[in-house]
């Protein structure tokens, strides 16, 4: 895997490559959660790069992705979607491509998905991030009180004076405690830049980290009720982003399977990469 820059419609977009499955292979886009970047997936890409070429890239205002981050337009996913049809419009065309992500970006490889009839194949998503279909109607962002996550970012500390005193402060704590060994530490590597007075600090901004979890998307069920490519989705029981009626209503759609892992987090592409892995061949 290499770290590119690509040149898009929208500005410059920080990629992990991998095309060492020549240009006759399927092609997979992989999409971050919030907050967190694409190297942290790495050892899920280690698993494709023999089978498929893949493609990761950080999202705005995450990793090494320069585009512009401003909390007040971060309104929508859509933006997140609009970004990634760029960079798919710049990567060589595959044969077959597919579309997958984890929370966030397994939301926005959907909707992006949705608005490429014929193009994309099919999406996985694992640990899909999306208002609940009950509730989307009636979704309003703004009230108090109503997205605990956006409220937590808002808060989270932003400059730290090492690389070691933000390891030492995140290791074993939070929604790190899980973690398995050497995640935290690809993390860190693509999520944290150095600063001009040695200092380090998030690549996701707090008050961009809270935006686009107050952005969450109400529209995921449009998306996937609309789709008529190959799709399958992969959650856990713990701390999951996506509710038992949810499933059974995406399990019932044609063509959809639904995996449930039980006694997994949120955090399901690093406790179960080899079954992430395999559904996404699946489709290659």
């Amino acid at each position: 895997m290499q770290y590119k820059f690509r040149e898009t419609a929208v500005g410059t977009v920080a990629t992990i490559e991998s095309f060492a499955a020549g240009p006759a292979a399927p092609l997979v886009h992989f999409a971050h959660a919030t907050g967190m970047c694409a190297a942290l997936y790495r050892p899920l890409f280690d698993r494709l790069t023999p089978h498929v070429n893949v493609v990761a890239s950080d999202s705005r205002g995450h990793g090494s992705t320069p585009l512009e981050a401003d909390p007040a337009d971060m309104t929508s996913w859509a933006t997140y979607a609009d970004d990634l049809a760029a960079l798919l419009a710049v990567l060589p065309v595959p044969p077959v491509l597919i579309l997958a992500g984890h929370s966030m970006g397994a939301t926005v490889s959907m909707e992006c998905a949705a608005r490429m009839p014929g193009t994309v194949r099919a999406v996985v998503m694992a640990e899909p991030a999306f208002v609940a279909f009950a509730a989307a109607a009636d979704w309003n962002p703004a009230r108090p009180g109503g997205n605990p996550l956006a409220e937590q970012a808002l808060r989270r500390r932003a400059v730290w004076p090492s690389r070691y005193a933000i390891r030492a402060a995140y290791d074993g704590r939070g929604v790190f405690a899980s973690w398995p060994d050497g995640a935290l530490d690809a993390y860190l590597d693509g999520g944290l830049r150095d600063r001009d007075d040695g200092q380090v600090e998030l690549a996701c901004a707090p008050a961009w980290e809270s935006a686009t979890f107050a952005a969450v998307s109400p529209r995921l069920e449009a998306a996937v009720t609309g789709w008529r490519g190959g799709l399958t989705v992969l959650h856990g029981t713990e701390r999951s982003t996506v509710n038992p009626t949810d499933a059974a209503a995406i399990a019932a759609l044609p063509g959809v399977t639904v995996t449930r892992f039980d006694g997994v987090d949120h955090f399901l592409p690093l406790h179960r990469t080899a079954e992430l892995a395999d559904a996404i061949l699946g489709f290659a």
